[in-house]
Formats: C-alpha cells, structure tokens, sequence
C-alpha cells in the first residue's frame, strides 16, 4: 500500500472514529451540558454528571429559565426539590442551582447567571453556618482570574456580558465530547441505570441522593450517622469560634449583602432560610464549642438583614428551622437496624426532601408548627427557647410539637 493511502486510511479511521464518540456522547450527555432528549432505560439517570457539576447546573439553568431560583450548598441540593407539590402553581419553573462544597460566592455567580437568562421572580437562599466560620478578612483589592465555572457564564463579576464565555463554550464541548473522561462517563452512565442506587441529577438541578439508599440499605441509618459525626467532628473542632461581632469582617456576610443588594435592584423576592439541622448536629456544635457562635451568627444574621432591608426599602425574611422539635429530634435506628427508614433525614447534616416540603409549607404556605420567622423582637426569645426544648429533649427525649404537615402523600424515603 503506498504510504498516502495509508496515511488517508488512518486520517478516514480517526474520522469515523471521532464522529462515533462525538454522537455517543452528546446521546448520552452524562453531564446534561446539550439537554438531548432522554432514553429511558439508557440515559435518563446520570450517574457521572458530578464531575462536571459547574457545566451540568450552569446549562440546565440557562435551559430552564427559572421562576424561582434555589441557592445554598449540599443541603439545598438534597433538601430542597424543584418539583416538590408544597411549591405554589406560580413558582413554576424552579431550578435548584445549589452546588455541594459551594457558598455565598457560587450562589452571587448563579444569581447573576439566572437574572441574565431571565429575571426570576423568587430567590430562595439556604444558609449553612459552616460558611460564616472563617477568620475576619479584609475586602480584596486583586481580583484572581476566573476559573472555568466563572468564564462560561453570560456575565462577568460586574454583571456585563462575558467576553470569555464563547471560548469556554467551545472547551466545554471538546471535554463533554472528544476526551477520554467524557467516552468513560458516557460509557458507565449507559451501564449504571439503577433508580435505587445510581447518582443522578435531575434536569431542574435537584440531587435525590439515590446512592444513600443503596448504602442504608446495606449498612443502615446509624451507620451513616455515625460516620458523618466523626467526620463533623474532626472538620469542625479545627474551625475558629467567631463571635461576629462585626459581621461585615466575614467575608460571607460581605457576600450575603451583595446578594441582598442585587436582589432589590432587580426587584426580586428573596428569602432566606437557616437549616433545618439534626439535633445530632446540634449536639456536635455544642461539643465542639461552636454553639455560641452559631447564637451570634443568628443574631447577626437578623442585625445584617434588617440594617439592609431598611437601606434597601426591601423585606427579605430570615426563617430559623435549627431547633429541637419533631422533626430534628427524629430518632436514629440503632446500630445493626438495616430495615428501619428514618422520615426526615439521610444523616444529621443533609436533610430529605420530605423535610424540604416543611419548609417550603411554612415559608409559602404560612403554617406555624416548624420553625419560626427571626426579627430583632423574637431573636432573644427564640434561642432562649431552644435553650429549653434541648435540656428537655436531653432529659426527656423527643420533644412535644405540633403534627407533621400532610404536604405530600410520596415515599418517606425520599
């Protein structure tokens, strides 16, 4: 064979080769980056879309244009369900852009990015003491380049249109496309279509947490608990205790006004929440030493918000769900127990969506029996009186409280 039509054969090859992975993997789209339309059975679940989480929840949110826009980290991720029924019919669409291991500066980005695609009407943002425990810093004067979660966005950090966002596009293509990972990811996404166990994401960027099942299953809720605590443990005894005496040192509060200024400019109904932790966590905390600190975070949480609202001529709400009540005291089977299905919660610090309706049921529906709407008038009251469900809860056990909500009639192991 002459050597040009080798060369030629091997060039056609590569080709073919080429358009073949391309095809498969836009088929398959792992990381929901290009919305085609699923294959029940083959791609509906996405078990691998969790090493690309920037590019799965930045394209599904351009797609999805949300109503209402979900904001937090892991615990909105998992507890909060776009399509859960105790949502209003004129919430519709929700898209949940929380990201696990992602705080304040992620949720400003993803604001930015959903008010550049459209406007949403309601932003509902979790708020996890675990972002506000940090060391004072002063405000930056460099700005770092933007990584590549930050260079596919429609806007830059001032809110203009993004020059660089073309050029990422098309690097997110090759790497969901013509790369080993994405030809891997692709592969095991067709083999691992379990609704028990696989990972996925959903297309409105909600976590079901499928894999928990299949480890409680095995190993059991106290199991799970048990291991989370003593990784809780270790990760926050090196925490510092702050008292947030002046909350705008903390670079997250910084971040939280930003947010709330944002917000009101746009004219956007914005809610916070504080979440509804386990009484194991809140136990840890106490442990730790950190329980001072989270009063005072609750107490400039409500300074903060306030001041802002009046600056702002806005009236964000601040709920507190971590208590002691029904719900966070929900017992933990014991060890060895692999039957018994907890209602509430997968571990003390992650929530089930079935606890997110809750929420959800007392921030839109107005129901009084979980939790409470924090202002400088209650605030002191209402940590005394957590102060006091948990010295019965810890001599007595679970608390008396109100009936469970009938929000929805679906699977408690959700």
């Amino acid at each position: 064979m002459r050597p040009v039509s080798f060369l030629a054969g091997i060039a056609a090859t590569a080709f073919v080769l080429a358009l073949a992975t391309i095809a498969l993997t836009v088929w398959v789209d792992p990381y929901r980056m290009y919305g085609t339309p699923i294959t029940p059975g083959w791609t509906a679940l996405k078990p691998r879309i969790y090493q690309q989480t920037g590019i799965a929840k930045t394209y599904q949110l351009e797609r999805t244009a949300p109503r209402t826009l979900l904001l937090g980290n892991s615990r909105v991720e998992i507890g909060i369900d776009p399509e859960s029924p105790a949502w209003p019919p004129t919430a519709q669409p929700v898209f949940n852009a929380a990201q696990d291991g992602r705080g304040l500066p992620t949720a400003l980005a993803m604001l930015r990015e959903a008010i550049a695609v459209r406007v949403p009407d309601t932003v509902v943002l979790g708020l996890d003491i675990l972002d506000f425990l940090q060391n004072p810093t002063p405000p930056r004067t460099h700005r770092p380049p933007p990584g590549a979660d930050a260079r596919r966005l429609l806007v830059d950090r001032d809110g203009r249109p993004n020059p660089q966002r073309a050029m990422q596009i098309w690097r997110d293509r090759l790497a969901t496309t013509l790369t080993i990972s994405a030809l891997y990811d692709s592969i095991a996404t067709l083999l691992d279509q379990n609704p028990s166990t696989s990972d996925t994401m959903t297309p409105q960027g909600f976590n079901p947490l499928h894999q928990y099942r299949a480890y409680v299953a095995r190993s059991g809720y106290y199991e799970l608990f048990d291991q989370k605590a003593a990784i809780y443990q270790a990760e926050y005894s090196r925490l510092p205790h702050p008292n947030f005496a002046q909350p705008f040192q903390y670079s997250s509060f910084r971040y939280l006004r930003r947010i709330m200024v944002l917000a009101a400019k746009h004219k956007i109904r914005l809610i916070l929440y504080i979440h509804p932790y386990h009484a194991d966590y809140l136990e840890m905390l106490h442990q730790v030493g950190l329980w001072p600190s989270f009063d005072d975070w609750k107490l400039a949480l409500v300074r903060v918000v306030e001041s802002e609202n009046r600056l702002l001529s806005t009236e964000v709400p601040l709920y507190d769900f971590a208590e002691y009540d029904r719900f966070t005291t929900e017992p933990v089977p014991p060890p060895g127990d692999h039957r018994s299905r907890m209602q509430w919660y997968w571990e003390s610090a992650h929530y089930k969506s079935a606890l997110g309706d809750q929420v959800l049921a007392r921030i839109f529906g107005g129901t009084k029996s979980f939790g409470s709407l924090l202002t400088s008038h209650n605030i002191d009251g209402r940590l005394a009186n957590i102060d006091a469900a948990r010295l019965n809860y810890l001599n007595h056990g679970q608390p008396e409280t109100d009936e469970v909500l009938p929000v929805s009639a679906r699977d408690a192991s959700r």
